[in-house]
């Protein structure tokens, strides 16, 4: 089973939604983005995701395709990858957190087409929350609770801060597990965690596992800013232990639970064991996957494992190791250069970036990594005008071959960071370029 993406522009797909009625899933994601490649194996690979896309419309928006990063701000889109699922009349009714496990997502996205069918959305319910006009229904809660706040990009905020309203939404909650996510949230965004209630939430295995999505990308965070680290510590460690060994969760996610009791135990002491724990995890983990999506993630997760670890030239070996059979393979060359930034080796760092560059595939991507060599170049040899020049000049043929998108969204923010790098060159034979740069940013 496979999910029937539309083909044709993103109007067709808007059009065909209000002309038979149905909700529109909308992807944007790139092929070298490891949480999209996540998304892939561990969402759209499931037979009961692709059995519930049979009651809407799917639409793929690839990042590097013609016109996508003026589409991506159109639409707000900004990180990939984002989520968002639509009503026949274009509105949205919820944007969806790529962080889920498969089973969580799928319930998530079930709730949502509940929502629409009673006639409400994420927007909707807010406001019933915030404003008191009414009370909003279990399942608003649980949809606001799912909502994907790091990707809203000011959609359903608005002018709202999102801190507080996370804080209302938490304390107004009449849905117990809603109000439970919609508080780790709420804790995160203040920057003040509550021990106690973290920890009640911990010794429950099933809200522990619901939230595991927060615990495995922020938990380190919230333990960081609440009391009772060290009582703390030893529960989450506990709870990631479980996760670790949980064969129905993905080989990714459980590497992630295993990195995640590394950190844990390296916050209070050092973490004497868990290096070879973590090396053996990691190549079992790499042994055992062939699904090329499923690996691009986990390979990304395995190289951040060993580096936490203090295992860097293993982590090197494993990027190394997966060059040649990756789909993305300039992707992990950016994390070679990172290897390399880190030892202080100028010249691996400028040659992996310039390799990478010269692999990458897409008008977008092209362009975007052709900033990330030029930043680097200008930061590490300033003094190379000729080097400089040269890349100036590459880059102008990417820019060029990006069209309008170049002053769209991620190109647009990729150039903006350039340009106070242009402004401390030296004038010569650099500046033609330069200021073909800097109109494009400017304008």
């Amino acid at each position: 089973m496979a999910i029937a993406w539309l083909d044709g522009s993103i109007d067709a797909a808007f059009a065909l939604a209000r002309a038979q009625q149905r909700p529109l899933f909308l992807y944007w994601g790139a092929a070298w983005c490891p949480p999209c490649n996540r998304v892939k194996a561990e969402i759209f690979a499931r037979d009961e995701f692709v059995q519930r896309t049979a009651a809407v419309l799917c639409y793929h928006l690839d990042g590097d395709s013609p016109g996508a990063q003026a589409l991506a701000a159109q639409y707000r889109l900004r990180s990939y990858p984002t989520l968002v699922l639509y009503a026949p009349d274009g509105s949205e009714i919820t944007r969806l957190p790529c962080e889920l496990d498969g089973e969580l997502f799928v319930a998530a996205f079930d709730t949502a087409l509940a929502v629409h069918a009673a006639g409400s959305s994420a927007a909707a319910a807010l406001d019933a929350a915030l404003v008191g006009t009414r009370a909003p229904s279990a399942d608003e809660w649980s949809l606001l609770s799912n909502y994907s706040w790091d990707t809203d990009e000011g959609t359903l905020l608005g002018e709202r801060a999102l801190a507080p309203t996370l804080t209302a939404l938490a304390a107004a909650s009449s849905n117990p597990d809603a109000a439970v996510r919609l508080s780790l949230h709420a804790q995160l965004a203040t920057g003040v965690a509550d021990a106690a209630m973290l920890l009640s939430v911990l010794a429950d295995a099933r809200l522990a596992r619901s939230n595991m999505d927060i615990f495995n990308n922020s938990g380190l965070n919230l333990i960081k800013i609440a009391s009772r680290r060290e009582e703390l510590a030893a529960a989450l460690s506990s709870v990631a232990a479980q996760w670790a060994d949980d064969f129905w969760l993905s080989a990714p996610d459980r590497l992630m639970a295993v990195r995640l009791q590394m950190r844990l135990a390296r916050l209070l002491a050092p973490a004497q064991g868990l290096q070879q724990q973590v090396s053996e995890r990691v190549a079992a983990a790499l042994a055992e996957s062939d699904d090329p999506y499923e690996r691009h993630t986990l390979v990304n997760t395995a190289v951040s494992a060993l580096n936490d670890a203090g295992l860097a030239a293993q982590a090197e070996q494993v990027l190394l190791a997966e060059l040649p059979r990756s789909h993305s393979p300039y992707y992990f060359m950016l994390s070679l250069a990172a290897s390399a930034r880190r030892r202080n080796d100028s010249a691996a760092v400028l040659d992996w970036y310039a390799r990478a560059w010269a692999a990458a595939v897409g008008p977008a991507t092209r362009l975007q990594w052709g900033v990330t060599y030029l930043l680097s170049l200008i930061d590490l040899t300033p003094q190379d005008s000729a080097r400089i020049a040269q890349a100036l000049q590459s880059l102008q043929a990417d820019i060029d071959a990006a069209g309008p998108d170049a002053r769209q969204q991620r190109n647009l923010s990729q150039l903006q960071k350039l340009a106070p790098k242009i402004a401390t060159l030296n004038p010569g034979s650099v500046l033609p370029n330069a200021h073909k740069l800097m109109y494009i940013w400017q304008n």
